[in-house]
């Protein structure tokens, strides 16, 4: 246990507040609090700030205890994900591994190219941005973070994470963390504070897609520190939405509302907001097509859908109703239909209202998806409609959607 750990647990029993209570007061989970206080998370000054604001207390001798804050937050991520981590930038003292000019520019026109064709089914894009990376990720981690290589991490960075969205998108888990965590590290390291939060949105959407959704929250907040100064309103849109999301599925209602609360009002000041041309921007709107069109998910089993939102959102309908709506998607901008096609959207809407428990609209906005995709769907349009197969077994038994199953059983080859 550490001396400030240690420190803040002692303040927090003395004011006979359990790590529950704490964990309400401040928005950390409660496994989080935890590791502050033994030790297993280095404290930093906003931790430190937290528990002085939910105690009445002044800590200020508290922070002149904490040891320097690590250069790279990027240690700090939970164990299981520090895992798969690449090795953080070396800082070598020889000679360096130089891009010139023109491997720069060669960069950056691939990832103009990819970024632009990465939703494709073909394996074209993903074959040519990892074969780079397999080449010039060694190159990378050699570079110094010093010396105005700023250009070529950058440049690696979005191949990275295009990398990480194409994995993803075709369900190679492990490889797309990998890729994100990579990201992440080149982007921080060239000192691009958006670029790396908006990165590591898109891993903490992966790991809550993948049933990881304490290491999900986790991850989202440390993306919040990192751009706690110059987030752009829709990257706090984003990381709002993804801590809700987090206490959802966790089942923590007042900290999943508080939450939701915080992403509706970062929604009002982002209003009529579109996003730029920066590496940030089209990493945020990649992020935020990749959920919706996703892996095809599994978990945590047929008809158990609820397990993830739906239980939060149900209290949320039931109790907020002008929340859940914004909450559920009502107020966002649509996506082009380059991006997310009619039918998909249409699946991802009625993948939702099955959360939320409305089976009857489900099955109209999946019977919309059916009258766009065509006689035979194929690609994500197929595994989404099979998506929505699995996860409406908890409803098989309404009449309407027991009818759209068996259509949609008809017409997409299993």
């Amino acid at each position: 246990m550490t001396e400030v750990g240690s420190a803040l647990r002692a303040a927090r029993t003395a004011a006979g507040i359990s790590l529950q209570g704490m964990s309400a007061r401040t928005n950390y989970s409660k496994p989080y609090l935890g590791q502050l206080e033994t030790g297993a998370r280095v404290v930093r000054a906003e931790h430190v700030a937290a528990y002085a604001s939910a105690l009445h207390t002044p800590l200020d001798h508290l922070r002149d205890r904490l040891t320097v804050e690590s250069v790279n937050e990027l240690d700090d991520l939970p164990t299981q994900l520090s895992s798969l981590l690449l090795p953080p930038v070396a800082h070598s003292r020889g000679d360096h591994p130089a891009f010139a000019a023109t491997e720069l520019a060669d960069a950056e026109q691939l990832a103009t190219w990819a970024r632009a064709r990465q939703w494709d089914d073909g394996p074209a894009p993903r074959r040519a941005v990892t074969a780079w990376l397999s080449v010039n990720l060694p190159r990378l981690q050699q570079l110094s973070a010093a010396g105005g290589h700023g250009r070529a991490f950058r440049a690696g960075a979005e191949l990275a994470d295009i990398a990480a969205a194409m994995s993803w998108d075709m369900e190679d888990v492990l490889a797309g963390r990998r890729y994100s965590v990579a990201a992440a590290r080149l982007s921080h390291a060239a000192g691009e504070e958006v670029l790396t939060a908006t990165i590591l949105a898109e891993a903490s959407w992966q790991l809550l897609d993948s049933g990881r959704p304490a290491e999900g929250l986790e991850v989202a907040q440390l993306a919040q520190y990192l751009a706690r100064r110059t987030a752009t309103p829709l990257l706090r849109v984003a990381l709002a939405e993804l801590e809700a999301y987090a206490h959802g599925i966790l089942g923590d209602h007042a900290a999943f509302q508080r939450a939701i609360v915080i992403a509706a009002e970062c929604r009002g000041e982002a209003a009529g907001t579109v996003a730029g041309d920066s590496v940030a921007d089209r990493s945020l709107t990649a992020a935020t097509v990749g959920m919706i069109l996703g892996p095809r998910r599994n978990w945590p089993g047929p008809g158990q859908q609820w397990r993830l939102l739906g239980a939060s959102y149900r209290h949320l309908l039931a109790t907020r109703p002008d929340l859940a709506r914004i909450a559920f998607g009502e107020m966002h901008t649509p996506l082009s239909q380059d991006l997310v096609t009619p039918a998909t959207a249409a699946i991802s809407s009625a993948r939702l209202q099955l959360m939320l428990g409305d089976p009857e609209l489900a099955v109209d906005q999946v019977g919309l998806a059916l009258s766009l995709c065509g006689r035979r769907p194929t690609g994500r349009t197929a595994a989404r409609l099979l998506d929505f197969l699995h996860e409406s077994t908890e409803f098989a038994e309404v009449s309407t959607v027991g009818e759209v199953r068996t259509s949609i059983r008809e017409l997409v080859a299993r």
